[in-house]
């Protein structure tokens, strides 16, 4: 499903990964889906999108699912709107894809 995942990228500090985040959801989730038409991945989050909550939200799920530091993450775009655009420094796009494939996996089996 997920072996060339187009909402992951190799950068030379790491890689960059795509997502369409639901804010104010009922459950936290990252990720919770993949949506091919957008080439991103899904995430619920519970936080509302206000005053960077639902960011912040996301970029600390994402590290503790990566086992990486927060400060590891850097939201590049999407500050202000649900597409974002996150470096993530020091994980290589394989190991990436990897640990979020074996979630979704979780989630769907």
């Amino acid at each position: 499903m997920m072996d060339q995942c187009p909402a992951v990228e190799p950068h030379p500090l790491g890689c960059i990964i795509r997502f369409e985040v639901v804010p104010g959801s009922s459950r936290l989730a990252v990720p919770s889906g993949f949506n091919p038409w957008r080439r991103s991945l899904e995430a619920r989050l519970t936080e509302e999108a206000s005053k960077g909550k639902a960011n912040r939200q996301l970029v600390s799920e994402l590290a503790r699912v990566l086992s990486i530091s927060e400060s590891d993450i850097e939201l590049l775009s999407g500050h202000k709107n649900s597409r974002k655009v996150l470096l993530v420094k020091g994980v290589e796009k394989d190991k990436a894809i990897s640990i979020l494939r074996s979630i979704l996996m979780l989630k769907v089996g």
